[in-house]
């Protein structure tokens, strides 16, 4: 797959956002927004009663909230970070009249619950989320939006024979020999095929004087049983390059931090967790990046490197 296509327009407004309220305030008052985009996380719906802290027919209440406060700006896009549905292939169904109501436009990432249906379904569940490439990016402002498949090499995405999830057993099976927490089946990995693509991304960024925001499911810091398999190098391929400045994820429903060599790390809160929704506008800039957090989602500026 060739970079060209791995890549989509922005959609969109082109001209930079309006104001999400008064009361927000830059740290440069005179420096003015690129654009605004909508966060989401871990949405993850079932039309199945609570387990603990997650309320799983709550989700598409919880969505339409989110979509209500998304459609009261002006944003060039949203993101959903990986978990849209849990275990039920048919509700997808049933959240995408939801969805469709957004007047921005939609982008998926791929996480680990998406592929909790029937076997044979697995393969299609890319499709349903409108993903024509499971890793992608887009630019628009100065900036490329980065969004990875963390799922890649995983022991739940493919077939139960196929090979791939073979090897994603043995892989994982030396990862927990290293006493490593992350080294559990509900995580997963982006395949090198793809982190050669990102580095080619961060280097093109790098010679077209753009700037990197980068967007996956699973934390690569601080380290924690939820991380990607590959979050050291994951980590070591970002801090490398100054033009990217941070990663945002879902996966982990309480939330999580983390600041190292430049490189800001921000967990999401996840949509299912407790009765209280979860998710963001962000508006960004050339000098960083302000999360105003609705719900249990806080809020939070990322002053870039």
């Amino acid at each position: 797959m060739t970079t060209r296509r791995r890549f989509l327009a922005g959609t969109g407004s082109t001209v930079a956002a309006t104001a999400m309220s008064s009361a927000e305030s830059t740290s440069n008052p005179k420096e003015k927004p690129l654009l605004s985009f909508g966060l989401m996380a871990d949405c993850q719906y079932a039309d199945a009663e609570r387990a603990g802290t997650r309320f799983y027919r709550e989700s598409p209440r919880k969505l339409k909230e989110a979509v209500r406060e998304f459609n009261q700006h002006e944003l060039a896009f949203t993101f959903h970070l990986g978990d849209f549905i849990d275990r039920d292939f048919k509700s997808f169904a049933d959240l995408k009249p939801i969805t469709a109501k957004l007047k921005s436009r939609l982008y998926h990432i791929l996480g680990n619950h998406d592929f909790e249906v029937n076997e044979e379904l697995r393969e299609k569940v890319p499709a349903e989320l409108d993903l024509t490439d499971t890793y992608y990016g887009i630019r628009q402002a100065g900036f490329r939006f980065l969004l990875l498949d963390t799922t890649e090499v995983s022991t739940y995405r493919y077939p139960t024979k196929d090979a791939r999830t073979a090897q994603a057993q043995e892989e994982l099976k030396k990862l927990s020999a290293t006493g490593k927490s992350y080294a559990q089946s509900w995580n997963s990995r982006a395949g090198d095929a793809q982190l050669t693509w990102l580095a080619g991304q961060l280097e093109e960024a790098t010679t077209a004087g753009e700037s990197v925001l980068v967007f996956g499911h699973h934390p690569v810091l601080p380290e924690e049983v939820h991380c990607s398999w590959n979050r050291l190098a994951l980590h070591k391929l970002l801090s490398r390059f100054p033009c990217c400045k941070a990663y945002l994820n879902g996966h982990r429903h309480s939330g999580g931090y983390a600041l190292k060599e430049g490189m800001h790390y921000l967990t999401l809160n996840g949509m299912l967790e407790t009765k209280d929704n979860a998710f963001s506008c962000a508006r960004l800039y050339r000098s960083h990046l302000e999360i105003r957090g609705f719900g249990r989602q806080p809020s939070r500026t990322l002053h870039f490197r």
